[in-house]
């Protein structure tokens, strides 16, 4: 890169050894002197270590990167061998090297591992060179060390990433240029001259401007003037096309050399290939570009901070939800941009993830509008920035739009664990606080109660006012419990109509009895429901912990047997948990079980009592009864297990059962006989209202042979009650495939006379209770009832006469029939059969039909 010289034609300069007499005249050797100052000079900034010996290997000179490297002084290594300076394997390794090396001429390199001045192991690169003499023949080597450790290092952490590193460099890396003021090249050094921009040959004598582009050439001589300037230029890169078409980049570093002559100042320039980190910086760029264009579209806030708080980058989202511009914004911190509160907010959070070193979440809330005081809330992730070694330099905030997402997950818990209707916590969260309140209860030696609280009736409500109804009917209960109960009570709906309440820290004895007071109080309360105003009561359950038990299911099981037990103590009270009512729930599980499998086992069986005229004594029916002999349990009463069966709904596949067989019996009975025998069958209100009763009878007595006026159908006075048009299609249904309809019990309901003539009765069956008291007014009614039959043409049949009295008071007032243990027990088939078979209406005209006493 410098202009050439006078002397350019002169030939190379030659190296001449000036020990032991070998020179040749005074000016040869002030030559050499000058040639080898030259040198000196020359390679005397140069960064690698640079030597060279006489063709017998001793060192002639070497620069100070050379002496530092060795730890040698200049003084100690000149005229020396490395038999002087090495150990003897290396002077040998190096003795033979040399002399292949002038044996073959031309140039050496080799890597190797060596011990430096300062004791570290380091990677170098030995390359050496053969100088001529004036003959032709070797005068010595020259050589260059470079030092090769950080990019070695360099080399093994990046090789994975960095494809672009497709080998080891082999020689010096950089191009050496040697140049004047105006920017000629006067001498070039390299190994790779396919890194010029033209031959060696063609650009020494050119300018700079000569071979390169007028924008490159520009950026090299202003390097150039710099350093002529100020010593050093550093940085400047340049871009230069190479012959073979290639383009390259190349960083300059440019540094005046010393001259004795003020006047012949040139530069000594080297030409570092950067093209593989250009290329590097330009994808990061272009990488950095494009996610810049991402972050602008992403719909998140998106901003970067250094460690001094302030804004480096944020995107279209961030300017928007926070009215700034990013022109406003970076360059900024929180405290310039925010108010105070916020600012430290900010702050705080921003020294929580440098400290943390990882990714933090936090929820904020953000005013979005000033005026209309519209917010949002977002969910920001921050994290540290690190740089290449590690070290953090910086925070990356990323904040969502979360408003909407919360308020989704607000709905969904709530759907989760609250009642949609009455908004009460539900079942789910009712056992999550159950089981907290009974933690705390027992952590602190507390005492509290769980209470179980069912609406009396409430069927009605829905079957006669509609659901809708119904539905308001539990919104004001809900409401009424909760003002019936402290603040840190819990009110929950467990589903229909079925409420709960939770009592941590009862501290008084009476506590529950009085909340519980209190909730019936409320009840008393007309509900005002579609214009009208209905009385409607509860039943209160209630368990306390730990005397009941510590366990939450047993709890809620005690609290429930306890409201049952209120329930059937008349309703509109509460009751405590005793140990009997789970001895009795216990019973009452069993008997279910064991219902279930009594059919199939044959545990059944239907007893006949026997019903017959007052006049005569003779037999003309019975009334079929259902007994159930267990197995281990001996023979159950139908008041055991009658009522677990119409709770459970087994009342009806057991209603099925017993028509059956009654109708078989029915067919014996009246086999051969002119006299009919009606076998009256109990039909519950739940098989009466099941779906195709009168089509599951009618497949009975296919099945069966038996015929309708065989069987006598007994209802309760509570089916009637409500005289709906479905009881009264049924009943006529019934009445006309000839069965006759019963009352059973009749006077013990809700007694409503109008339904007697609406409904298509042929029966009443006074109930025992009217029979067997000794009560005046009992006869009164007695009479009044078998007034009311004969008026409407009914038959009327006493139930339960156990004495002659009785049956003569209730013949000689017009009663016509009548059963009960006078005349005789219910008893198994075969005897109602014998008996049949005795009584006069059954063929039989000797003796007493039924045993006495």
């Amino acid at each position: 890169m410098t202009k050439p010289s006078s002397q350019s034609s002169r030939p190379p300069a030659r190296f001449t050894e000036k020990h032991g007499g070998e020179g040749k005249g005074a000016e040869h050797q002030d030559a050499a002197i000058d040639r080898e100052a030259l040198l000196d000079a020359l390679l005397g900034p140069f960064p690698l270590p640079v030597f060279y010996k006489s063709p017998h290997g001793r060192y002639v000179g070497c620069n100070k990167a050379f002496e530092d490297f060795c730890g040698h002084e200049r003084e100690e290594i000149i005229g020396k061998t490395d038999f002087d300076l090495n150990s003897k394997h290396l002077a040998e390794l190096y003795l033979i090297e040399n002399e292949a090396l002038l044996e073959r001429g031309g140039a050496q390199y080799s890597e190797r591992k060596m011990i430096a001045a300062d004791g570290t192991v380091r990677d170098v690169v030995w390359n050496k060179a053969v100088l001529s003499g004036e003959n032709g023949t070797p005068a010595g080597l020259i050589g260059a060390v470079v030092d090769i450790t950080e990019r070695k290092q360099a080399e093994r952490e990046l090789k994975k990433a960095l494809e672009f590193a497709e080998g080891i460099l082999t020689a010096i890396p950089d191009v050496l240029f040697e140049a004047d003021e105006e920017g000629r090249y006067l001498q070039v050094w390299t190994r790779n001259p396919e890194l010029l921009a033209q031959q060696k040959e063609m650009l020494l004598g050119k300018t700079v401007n000569d071979v390169l582009a007028a924008d490159q050439a520009a950026i090299a001589m202003e390097a150039l003037r710099t350093a002529g300037r100020d010593g050093v230029a550093y940085g400047r890169c340049i871009r230069i096309a190479l012959p073979n078409g290639e383009t390259r980049w190349f960083e300059l570093s440019v540094a005046r050399r010393p001259s004795a002559d003020p006047a012949a100042t040139t530069l000594l320039a080297f030409s570092r290939d950067i093209t593989e980190r250009k290329q590097a910086e330009d994808a990061i760029n272009s990488v950095r570009t494009q996610l810049l264009s991402v972050l602008q579209t992403m719909p998140d806030m998106i901003w970067v901070k250094d460690m001094n708080g302030v804004y480096l980058l944020c995107n279209h989202t961030f300017e928007r939800l926070t009215g700034l511009t990013e022109a406003e914004v970076v360059g900024k911190t929180d405290f310039e941009l925010f108010d105070i509160e916020r600012a430290r907010f900010f702050q705080e959070s921003d020294k929580a993830a440098i400290k943390a070193g990882e990714c933090i979440l936090s929820d904020e809330e953000w005013v979005v509008s000033q005026e209309s005081g519209q917010s949002i809330l977002l969910e920001t992730r921050k994290v540290p920035v690190t740089d290449a070694a590690g070290e953090i330099v910086g925070v990356l905030g990323v904040a969502r739009d979360v408003t909407e997402l919360n308020a989704s997950r607000q709905k969904i818990h709530q759907m989760a664990f609250y009642d949609p209707l009455t908004a009460l916590p539900n079942r789910s969260l009712f056992n999550d606080r159950l089981r907290q309140m009974i933690t705390s209860a027992g952590s602190r030696g507390q005492r509290a109660g769980v209470m179980l609280i069912d609406i009396d009736h409430f069927k009605v409500v829905n079957d006669t006012m509609g659901h809708p109804v119904g539905d308001e009917l539990l919104c004001q209960a809900a409401a009424r419990l909760n003002a019936s109960v402290r603040d840190y009570d819990t009110v929950a709906r467990l589903g229909g109509d079925e409420f709960a309440i939770l009592l941590p820290d009862l501290r008084q004895g009476d506590d529950l009895g009085r909340i519980a007071s209190s909730i019936l109080e409320k009840f008393k309360g007309g509900f005002l429901l579609d214009g009208k105003e209905v009385f409607i009561s509860c039943s209160v359950g209630i368990a306390l912990y730990p005397g009941d038990s510590a366990d939450a299911n047993d709890l809620v099981k005690y609290a429930d047997s306890a409201m049952y037990l209120a329930k059937r103590s008349g309703r509109n009270n509460f009751r405590f948990y005793s140990k009997d009512l789970t001895a009795s729930a216990e019973e009452r599980m069993r008997l279910e079980s064991e219902l279930r499998r009594a059919i199939e086992r044959e545990e059944l069986q239907l007893h006949y009592q026997p019903k017959v005229l007052l006049d005569s004594g003779a037999m003309v029916g019975s009334e079929a009864l259902l007994r159930w002999r267990h197995a281990e349990m001996g023979m159950i009463p139908p008041d055991r297990f009658i009522p677990v069966a119409e709770d459970t709904g087994l009342i009806v596949e057991l209603g099925r059962w017993v028509l059956r067989e009654a109708c078989q019996t029915a067919v014996e009975l009246n086999a051969g006989s002119q006299a009919p025998h009606k076998v009256a069958v109990n039909l519950s209100v739940k098989q009466f209202q099941s779906i195709g009763l009168v089509k599951s009878i009618a497949e009975i007595l296919d099945a069966t042979g038996c015929r309708a006026e065989w069987i006598e159908i007994e209802i309760t006075e509570s089916l009637l009650l409500d005289q709906k048009d479905e009881t009264l299609q049924t009943l006529s249904e019934l009445r006309g495939m000839g069965f006759s309809i019963a009352i059973d019990d009749f006077g013990t309901g809700y007694s409503a006379l109008n339904y007697l003539a609406r409904f298509p009765i042929d029966t009443l069956k006074i109930d025992r209770s009217f029979i067997n008291s000794a009560d005046r007014r009992n006869e009164e009614l007695v009479k009044a009832i078998l007034s009311i039959a004969r008026c409407l043409g009914q038959n009327v049949v006493a139930e339960g006469v156990e004495t002659a009295e009785q049956a003569a008071f209730l013949a000689a007032n017009g009663c016509g029939s009548a059963q009960g243990f006078l005349y005789s027990r219910a008893v198994p088939k075969a005897e109602i059969i014998a008996l049949r078979l005795r009584s006069p209406a059954g063929g039989s005209s000797s003796g007493e039909v039924w045993p006495r006493g």
